[in-house]
């Protein structure tokens, strides 16, 4: 258990350290800079498993989804 809580700890830090403006979900366009990507790179599109569809941002989940590399297309279908 204490190992999910560090792992969990150290996914905040990096989650912070991406919303620079510290107004919560992350701006995908904070990520891309963070990250060094230029407007050619379509990254709605690669994140679209893990943004918030109706304000196209980042939230701590989806942040945590993207580091776990779980998205509807890694989940069985039933």
């Amino acid at each position: 258990m204490e190992g999910l809580e560090t792992w969990e700890q150290h996914a905040r830090q990096a989650y912070e350290f991406f919303d620079k403006e510290g107004n919560r979900p992350i701006v995908i366009d904070e990520l891309a800079s963070e990250l060094g990507l230029g407007p050619s790179v379509p990254l709605h599109v690669v994140l679209q498993d893990w943004i918030r569809h109706p304000d196209g941002k980042l939230s701590f989940l989806g942040f945590m989804k993207l580091l776990h590399g779980v998205s509807s297309r890694t989940i069985p279908k039933t």
